[in-house]
């Protein structure tokens, strides 16, 4: 018999860029509610944090970057324990953003999160 673990129950999400981030966003939060996690709108409430960004424009990076941040603050000033960066940024861009934003938790590229586990 496996031991459950006290597992993360409210997960705040914010989905960036294109309308495919969009779908992927919406596969994402029905995944998680199928899993039995509670969406939640408002960040500060959140135990997981998950953004689903762009990578492809700069402008676009620069909004990515800025909502990871923004959102990283909720670890020190929330109820939130784990940071997500999801997407083509996170795809493109994950040993680098790993390595300059200690801030996050983990990373899933594009179609990873069919496989993510909280």
């Amino acid at each position: 018999m496996r031991k459950e673990a006290a597992m993360p129950t409210k997960v705040g999400f914010v989905s960036l860029g294109c309308p495919k981030n969009l779908v992927d966003s919406e596969v994402m939060l029905g995944i998680l509610k199928d899993s039995g996690f509670e969406i939640t709108s408002k960040e500060e409430n959140a135990d997981v944090l998950i953004v689903n960004t762009c990578g492809f424009i700069e402008p676009a990076k620069e909004e990515s970057i800025r909502h990871i941040l923004e959102l990283a603050k909720y670890k020190e000033a929330g109820k939130c324990k784990v940071l997500v960066v999801a997407g083509c940024l996170a795809q493109r861009y994950s040993s680098e953003l790993l390595e300059e934003m200690p801030e996050i938790d983990a990373w899933l590229g594009r179609n990873m999160f069919r496989r993510f586990q909280i």
